[in-house]
């Protein structure tokens, strides 16, 4: 890599992160929730919608005033449209048979300082509430926010004896799973744990936008070999797909440990300070591949990078609640989907980077313009998030 001199990297990082601003912004973990409560009963089907003003606001344009947020004032002057909006969006099915829902009355609440409306409905044609319904959902997914999801919760259920339940969500709703099936008495251990699963490959491929280019900036110089300070291809598929994949696994193990830690609220970092190193181990990775300084030590800094990331899925996971029932089976889940999707970037890569190794334009153009776009691209994010709280 001596073609690359510390004012040439220098000027790439500083062309590029001048595009990426004039570009716009870009954003990891940019998913918003929004929560349908269900309470049963033995003769009725009830419950309420929770939904952050912001986000009704990037639908329905309620900031009248134009002040950068919405007033009680401005949600209540639209209320039967906000209603009507979202008894298009929220239906409940019992086979063929359609449940509509039908809000009557709201209250707003504050959660951390950002502004939320609780919407309350019935169910009126339910009388008997089934064993098993479908839900169909649909907000902010098909162009606004396609990170957006929808989490669906049992709250209470007097027959099966479920009360004040705000941690074990029946439902995930996302782009593709807008209309799913779930049991009215809460769900096993089992579907936990599949759901969850699905959840972590989710936040790998294809919204992981960090942590996939985190792999990629260990991938590209993985078909290289490092002798006396200079990059050569490798001789072989076997060996060094297979040392990155342990490298990966190694990266999973680390964040394992914190994300765990952090659900169990064991050990607590600010959010915003995550995401910034977060940001900057990319540029570090990215830079080794420049001026390699750490490859004897790069198990120890992989596990250490990884223990930020873990910290980093527990901001993501956070939402999900999973604190109070079925704990165990949603964070091995979520950490087995990670991994999964982990190991899909890796398969994906590796071998378009194994064949590409013996060109010419590999070391200088790949390699090297990759990861000083990889640089670039971190160094924006990390500034972003340390001055901006993005």
């Amino acid at each position: 890599m001596g073609d690359f001199s510390v004012k040439t990297v220098a000027a790439w990082i500083i062309a590029s992160v001048v595009m990426l601003a004039v570009a716009g912004t870009a954003h990891a973990h940019r998913s918003g929730e929004s929560y349908v409560y269900l309470n049963v009963t033995e003769d009725s089907l009830a419950g309420k919608l929770h939904v952050r003003l912001a986000h009704l606001d990037q639908e329905l344009a309620l900031d009248a005033d134009g002040d950068g947020s919405v007033s009680e004032q401005e949600f209540e002057a639209r209320q039967a449209e906000i209603y009507a909006f979202f008894e298009n969006r929220l239906t409940l099915y019992e086979g063929e048979q359609v449940h509509p829902v039908r809000f009557y009355e709201h209250v707003f609440i504050y959660p951390e300082g950002a502004g939320w409306a609780s919407l309350r409905f019935k169910v009126p044609s339910v009388a008997t509430p089934p064993e098993t319904m479908d839900a169909e959902y649909r907000f902010l997914f098909d162009e606004t926010d396609p990170t957006h999801r929808g989490l669906l919760i049992i709250e209470s259920n007097t027959r099966a004896g479920i009360s004040e339940n705000e941690a074990q969500h029946s439902l995930i709703f996302r782009p593709g799973r807008e209309r799913q099936s779930f049991r009215v008495d809460g769900i096993p251990d089992t579907t936990v744990f599949g759901r969850f699963v699905g959840e972590g490959v989710y936040h790998i491929v294809p919204i992981g936008y960090d942590h996939i280019l985190f792999l990629i900036s260990l991938l590209l110089p993985s078909v290289l070999l490092l002798q006396s300070g200079r990059y050569t291809p490798a001789p072989g598929f076997r060996a060094p797909f297979w040392h990155v994949v342990k490298i990966v696994s190694f990266f999973t193990i680390a964040h394992t440990i914190t994300l765990t830690l952090a659900t169990l609220n064991i050990v607590q970092l600010p959010s915003r300070f995550v995401e910034a190193v977060i940001a900057l181990s990319i540029a570090i990775v990215a830079f080794n591949n420049l001026r390699p300084f750490m490859e004897k030590y790069i198990w120890t800094v992989v596990f250490a990078l990884g223990l930020f990331h873990g910290f980093g899925f527990a901001n993501v996971l956070d939402p999900f609640a999973y604190r109070k029932i079925a704990l165990a089976p949603a964070l091995a889940g979520f950490n087995i989907g990670v991994e999964i999707g982990q190991l899909i970037v890796v398969f994906a890569v590796f071998p378009v980077l194994y064949l590409l190794r013996n060109q010419k334009f590999y070391i200088r153009y790949v390699l090297g313009g990759g990861s000083i776009l990889l640089m670039a691209i971190a160094l924006f994010w990390f500034f972003e998030r340390t001055l901006f709280g993005g």
